[in-house]
């Protein structure tokens, strides 16, 4: 089968996602939006972007094979859109999502909530344990919570990550916008599409917000987390969301590409 053209109606298999409290997994006709090269097993193969599911590239040689199977088992059915639902790539009839109108915000929404509610979170979390660690430790105490693994000790962190970049707290504070900055640039299409990376952004975010609040509030951050036996840095809330943050944009990326592949 001859690779398509932007314009052109193929099938496919939409991503599963989750929408209004059920797992929805579709396909059927999409618009072909983009065509490029790309290589997979050593060779050059064509990939398809569709306007149903933006984001996601389809390996052609895949899919051409299957498009009998899928226009028998779809037909004149079009796919939803991911991760929106807008009516034009919907059906007026799915009993699913009979009386539900997405707004203008409809594209946008959901991503922005997921993100900013795991931010919140983060960043509740963050300031009552050091709240906490304030009120009950002296600069440098340290008891033990779990014998030789876990200790909180109380240490005034005037540094930067694994006691990097010098002691500025404006220059410390600088840095965090411009690395939060990069992360959203580099990431602005995926937070679109997948919730993994919503939540994973949304824990770099609220754990950053955290520690930059420290910096204005004391010019340094509380750190206490203290596994002395296996990791020399005491750290806290914020870093260890933050670190599990940039891991699941990592496992997100090599899901992409894998996908795409």
């Amino acid at each position: 089968m001859d690779v398509p053209k932007p314009g052109d109606v193929v099938y496919v298999e939409t991503e599963l996602h989750l929408s209004h409290g059920a797992d929805d997994f579709r396909g059927g006709k999409a618009t072909v939006t983009r065509v490029e090269s790309g290589v997979s097993g050593g060779r050059e193969v064509p990939f398809v972007e569709v306007a149903q599911n933006p984001g996601s590239l389809y390996n052609w040689e895949l899919l051409a094979e299957r498009q009998a199977a899928l226009a028998a088992e779809f037909g004149d059915r079009w796919a939803h859109a991911d991760p929106d639902l807008r009516p034009e790539f919907n059906e007026p009839d799915d009993p699913r999502h009979t009386g539900w109108e997405p707004g203008a915000g409809g594209r946008t929404g959901r991503p922005v909530y997921v993100l900013w509610l795991v931010a919140l979170l983060v960043f509740v979390l963050d300031r009552w344990s050091k709240t906490l660690i304030l009120h009950s430790f002296l600069p440098g105490e340290s008891r033990l919570v779990i014998p030789h693994l876990l200790w909180w000790t109380y240490v005034q962190n005037v540094n930067g990550a694994f006691g990097l970049f010098g002691n500025s707290p404006v220059l410390l504070i600088v840095l965090a916008l411009i690395v939060l900055g990069v992360f959203a640039y580099a990431f602005r299409d995926a937070v679109r599409h997948s919730n993994l990376v919503r939540v994973a952004f949304g824990m770099i975010v609220g754990g950053a917000i955290g520690n930059i609040v420290d910096r204005f509030q004391h010019q340094w951050v509380v750190d206490f987390i203290d596994f002395r036996t296996i990791w020399p840095n005491v750290f806290n809330v914020a870093d260890s969301c933050i670190t599990i943050g940039v891991a699941l944009l990592v496992l997100a990326s090599l899901r992409r590409e894998r996908r795409a592949a």
